[in-house]
């Protein structure tokens, strides 16, 4: 059981992968190259907003069964390495496999005897086999000895929940073409497969029917790119759906609750609002569509998606536009930056998109959320464009229009009243449907959802 165990990226995935590896029973040595993350990570904090998971690692530690270095060089000796780097969207809208193979060369280089590297990033099919090869092209150059097995492992971690996600999930996908190596993994998923977690599972969730899938490489690479394609059809559908219902004058809350009765669509991912963000669901639709491309075939289901979730980001835009017309001297406060509820994560966020094109037409932004607190400089956009507010008061405050963007909970117990009295318009736009539109209403204010009758 107590293997030892390298993780190398400590981001969103990565800390999650490591912090509950430790919680399992192993010896994990993480590896973290940002300095103030670092820091963080060894100083026992967690520099991600993640439920449960300083949880998690305040057990790892407590239990000395893990550490944080800088570089793959000082992992020591270890059996098991999951490569949890970043894959980010490069400008062809494919992957980009830089800090992959470049932590795959490094660690060609420390390496030796039998070494399984397990890869829970999301990598282009075939990537897998690259890996393995930079690896052990890294080691025959420094004249290293041993045998390196590739385990595709990806991860089905929603951000915010990603800890319950790792610990209770609805299945585990192994791919390999090593036997030995395959047998190892599954060994090691045990204790989840069989749901039998050590005292202290800070999820509080019920044991969960996780369901074990092995196959080769390349299946396990395109399962990730599936799965998250899928959930984004469902996300556009119901927005289109929401469009015709807008035409027709149909209420899109009612036909998205029928539909989802349906056991065989099921009502997850069918909620109307501003469409998909985050730093998956696009990135793999994009992946797979480039890869279907390259190959000669079109995806043309898979580029409509990605259309509908584009026209949709524009939906609080045009709204605005309607009711303010061209003013250029118009505040918008919006609530909401992070890309969905119970996470910082800002990475693709439809806010920024919204925030970036009123702040281009000449009007003042301001924003609020309940965790971040400031927009980093590597969104995508300028984070000048917006200002960031301390509280939903402040945010409003002579607002001509108030925009809700990420439906946290707190936002839906606002007192509206006094909201109205603090805006100089009276202007609400549910971009995600989650007020009740009679009690902003009875405030005074204009509501509009999305794909909602208008009153």
């Amino acid at each position: 059981m107590d293997q030892p165990i390298a993780v190398i990226g400590t981001g969103y995935v990565g800390g999650v992968v490591a912090g509950a590896l430790a919680y399992l029973g192993h010896d994990v040595v993480a590896v973290e190259r940002d300095p103030e993350k670092l820091a963080v990570f060894q100083a026992g904090g967690v520099p991600v907003h993640e439920s449960g998971l300083e949880e998690l690692m305040a057990i790892a530690h407590e239990a000395d069964r893990i550490r944080f270095v800088a570089e793959v060089k000082e992992i020591g000796n270890v059996d098991i390495v999951f490569l949890c780097v970043g894959t980010p969207q490069d400008r062809d809208g494919d992957a980009d496999l830089t800090a992959i193979r470049q932590a795959a060369a490094n660690l060609g280089e420390v390496v030796s005897g039998r070494t399984i590297v397990v890869t829970k990033s999301t990598v282009p099919i075939g990537t897998n086999f690259r890996v393995q090869l930079d690896v052990e092209k890294a080691m025959a150059a420094t004249g290293r000895e041993g045998s390196i097995a590739v385990v595709s492992n990806p991860e089905f971690l929603r951000t915010g929940t990603a800890v319950g996600d790792f610990l209770h999930p609805d299945r585990v996908v192994l791919g390999s073409d090593d036997e030995a190596a395959m047998a190892t993994i599954v060994d090691l998923y045990q204790p989840i497969l069989r749901q039998e977690l050590p005292p202290g599972d800070p999820t509080g969730l019920p044991n969960s029917s996780a369901h074990l899938v092995t196959t080769d490489l390349v299946s396990a690479e395109l399962i990730k790119y599936a799965a998250n394609s899928f959930l984004a059809v469902k996300i556009s559908y119901i927005n289109e759906m929401a469009q015709i219902c807008e035409l027709v004058g149909a209420d899109i809350e009612t036909i998205s609750t029928a539909l989802g009765l349906d056991h065989r669509i099921s009502p997850l991912f069918l909620r109307p609002g501003l469409g998909y963000g985050g730093s998956c669901l696009g990135k793999d639709l994009a992946s797979l569509t480039l890869t279907a491309r390259e190959l000669g075939y079109s995806a043309p289901l898979l580029e409509a998606t990605r259309t509908v979730n584009e026209l949709q980001r524009g939906e609080v835009v045009r709204r605005l536009r309607r009711h303010l017309g061209d003013a250029t001297s118009a505040k918008v406060a919006l609530l909401g930056l992070a890309f969905k509820p119970g996470t910082d994560d800002v990475r693709d966020a439809p806010a920024l998109h919204i925030a970036q094109t009123l702040h281009d037409a000449g009007l003042e932004v301001v924003a609020y959320d309940p965790v971040v607190r400031e927009l980093p400089a590597n969104v995508g956009i300028d984070p000048t464009t917006t200002t960031v507010a301390a509280s939903i008061e402040e945010a409003v405050t002579g607002a001509d229009a108030v925009a809700l963007i990420t439906e946290w909970p707190e936002f839906t117990e606002i007192d509206w009243p006094a909201i109205e009295r603090l805006m100089r318009g009276n202007l609400v736009i549910d971009g995600r449907n989650a007020l009740d539109p009679d009690t902003v209403r009875a405030a005074g204010l204009t509501y509009e959802g999305i794909g909602r009758p208008y009153p």
